[in-house]
């Protein structure tokens, strides 16, 4: 495809000797590389999967490269999330990253947006990127992120993983060639959040491998090279190392659709997403911790004595007559007092608001030698 992005007026000698094995790629050279110095970037997320995306773009030579994120870096981030050191515990991911970045390519221009992404500030905090990688792990975010894009025409190269599985694709409303295909175009309306790396875990390198390849979807679109994934989604496993391709087509136009009556009755989805949460986009928060009061069990339907009521949602003391444990402690091997006094071949039954987090611990509980373990979500 055409490049889209006007090559700056020349390299110096140290940044030509920098990318030297760029310039003898065949298929790339120094027009190529002019791109990436004079493309913008914003990265959304500086987790697991913006941690290789930006330090590749980085190293590979682009120009300006933006980063959107609100949080800070915490412990159980370092398994996965690389471009941030057991130093930078507690410090925004925004900051942290971009001196990781500096140290990696003195010459790149960072620029931190430390805040979320939403629907409201969307457009604005986009404006004026050449192009969108889209790291972030929540439906709300993606979709902000779809819309603003549609809205300023920007291409989107979106990634995700879960578990073993990732996924890969490019979205430009405005790409040619019969590939102008967005998010929404793909997956539906913006459903429910769903299950997410802290309810079900990832394998670490699996981040690096997907977002390497979101890496190599960027540089592709902004050096007009190669052929990037438009009208395509990469689902990679990491189990079997193998990665398939579905092939997308744009979604019927409104003439299309008034012609004929089967096209009318037609889903908006132009490809089948695949039905396990594990392979469908994930997500990390909950939209309501607190669950309503009719939504908690009555007194009667409380497990029997003999059972002992393990709490790991996000309100302590939500649940009457449990035992509050985080995730985050259990996974560390932090148990409370009554569930190491409790038989290990006694019956444990986990809740939580939305039953997410429950099924981790489960498989936690499980784990550790508890043999009778079963979880439950509060709010159906």
């Amino acid at each position: 495809m055409e490049p889209f992005v006007i090559p700056a007026s020349g390299l110096g000698p140290a940044e030509r000797r920098r990318v030297a094995r760029h310039l003898l790629l065949d298929g790339f050279g120094l027009a190529a590389q002019e791109r990436l110095a004079a493309s913008r970037v914003v990265v959304v997320g500086a987790g697991g999967l913006g941690s290789p995306v930006l330090q590749y773009l980085a190293a590979a030579g682009v120009g300006t490269l933006g980063i959107i994120d609100d949080d800070a870096v915490d412990v159980s981030n370092l398994q996965r999330q690389v471009l941030h050191t057991a130093a930078d515990v507690g410090r925004g991911k925004t900051e942290s990253a971009a001196d990781a970045l500096r140290g990696l390519a003195p010459d790149v221009e960072v620029i931190a947006h430390r805040e979320r992404l939403t629907r409201d500030n969307a457009g604005a905090i986009l404006a004026g990127y050449h192009l969108v990688v889209d790291g972030s792990d929540t439906f709300e975010t993606r979709y902000a992120v779809s819309d603003a894009a549609t809205g300023l025409g920007l291409p989107v190269v979106w990634g995700t993983v879960l578990g073993w599985d990732g996924q890969v694709s490019v979205f430009w409303s405005a790409a040619p060639d019969g590939r102008a295909i967005t998010y929404p175009d793909v997956f539906g309306p913006q459903p429910p959040e769903g299950e997410s790396c802290e309810t079900v875990g990832v394998l670490s390198p699996a981040c690096g491998v997907v977002g390497s390849t979101m890496a190599v979807e960027a540089v592709k679109l902004l050096t007009g090279t190669g052929d990037p994934a438009l009208g395509r989604l990469l689902a990679y496993d990491a189990r079997t190392s193998g990665w398939d391709t579905i092939e997308l087509a744009a979604p019927a136009s409104s003439a299309e659709v008034a012609g004929s009556e089967a096209a009318a009755a037609a889903p908006s989805a132009v490809a089948p997403a695949p039905e396990s949460s594990a392979a469908a986009p994930g997500a990390a928060t909950v939209p309501d911790p607190t669950p309503p009061a009719d939504a908690l069990p009555p007194a009667d339907a409380l497990p029997p004595a003999g059972v002992l009521l393990l709490d790991v949602g996000l309100v302590p003391g939500a649940v009457p007559g449990a035992v509050f444990a985080r995730l985050e402690d259990l996974a560390a091997g932090h148990f409370p007092a009554e569930l190491l006094d409790h038989p290990a071949d006694a019956p444990v039954v986990v809740v939580c608001e939305r039953g997410l987090r429950s099924r981790g611990a489960e498989q936690l509980l499980r784990a550790e030698g508890w043999l009778d373990v079963t979880s439950r979500a509060l709010v159906g």
